[in-house]
């Protein structure tokens, strides 16, 4: 195992917290947790192809960056009366 799939370990076990924040947390430290959550995933994201050396996968990552904020702007807006 690389360094690279090591460290995407260690943001897989630094997720748990943040899932037990947004469960029980408030709506609005909810949302804090959910914008935490998937930056960590894009880094992962992007920490695995580097990892296997597999330099072609590089492009789901930026896909799922750019459709992230996109997503987090719809939730934030649904969710606006209670925040």
């Amino acid at each position: 195992m690389t360094e690279f799939v090591v460290c995407a370990a260690v943001l897989l076990v630094a997720m748990v917290p943040i899932g037990m924040v947004a469960w029980r947390a408030t709506v609005l430290d909810a949302v804090i947790a959910y914008e935490a959550a998937s930056s960590i995933a894009v880094i992962e994201l992007l920490l695995l192809p580097e990892g296997f050396g597999r330099p072609a996968e590089f492009e789901f990552p930026v896909l799922v960056a750019v459709l992230l904020l996109s997503s987090s702007l719809v939730f934030v807006h649904a969710f606006e009366r209670w925040l």
